[in-house]
């Protein structure tokens, strides 16, 4: 049973590297949040089926900003959806461009893009119509992966050739594998490493707003004492942001 041992390894491994390589981007991106919400701006959150997981993560969420706008598109998400048709769509390159022109992304906003490959056409397509708005743009990737394979949108670009404003390695191998059991490749880390990253991103940004005399923005859990009323009062004061485009 020594993949328990091996997958907590690699595991740790990865945080280790987040911690130790990404602080100043983390930073970075917490700075360009912080900075769109001073002048009237959104965040928006987009990722295709597992990377999905992020934007939901982070979404009304107990520990999280009420500040997250998550782009969960129908067939790319895995919810209702047969899981080789939301393989397909994410290979569709004129879904991605149909997402932001029928979404409310607007120049003065920040839109965060989460992708393990940073290779499928959807969020390449995504991230190039994002930047023809001129939106800031962080990218949630792992490099290694994105350089190993070449891209599958039409241009030959992957998110790392936008160019996006912030980019966050969450040091995933390519595959999203990290242990073999049996010959086979398991132990996928991208989830475990994006919501660390996300996280690490919401904390440095209420921090940050902190240190300027605001109070960020948190959701607390519902089931504690005071949940319902800090939830009822930033529900009211951010109504905009929790409705979902």
């Amino acid at each position: 049973m020594d993949h328990f041992d091996s997958y907590k390894a690699a595991i740790i491994e990865k945080l280790e590297k987040i911690v130790e390589n990404e602080r100043d981007s983390i930073r970075k991106a917490a700075e360009l949040i912080v900075d769109t919400l001073l002048n009237d701006g959104r965040v928006y959150i987009f990722g295709c089926n597992h990377s999905a997981i992020i934007p939901q993560e982070v979404y009304y969420r107990a520990g999280s900003l009420a500040v997250y706008i998550p782009l969960l598109i129908p067939g790319l998400n895995l919810i209702n959806t047969k899981p080789i048709l939301s393989t397909f769509m994410e290979r569709n390159e004129q879904f991605g461009k149909d997402i932001v022109q029928s979404s409310k992304i607007k120049e003065k906003d920040v839109v965060i893009i989460v992708s393990t490959s940073g290779r499928n056409p959807v969020p390449v397509a995504f991230a190039l119509e994002v930047r023809k708005i001129g939106s800031k743009i962080i990218v949630i990737t792992s490099k290694k992966f994105c350089k190993s394979f070449p891209s599958r949108h039409s241009s030959g670009k992957t998110l790392l050739d936008i160019p996006p404003d912030v980019v966050i390695d969450n040091f995933a191998d390519p595959g999203d594998v990290s242990v073999e059991v049996e010959n086979k490749k398991m132990g996928p880390v991208s989830t475990i490493t994006g919501v660390f990253i996300i996280h690490l991103i919401s904390m440095t940004v209420a921090d940050l707003m902190a240190r300027q005399g605001i109070d960020p923005p948190v959701f607390v859990s519902s089931n504690v004492p005071e949940g319902d009323k800090v939830n009822k009062k930033l529900s009211k004061e951010f109504e905009d942001f929790l409705k979902l485009p």
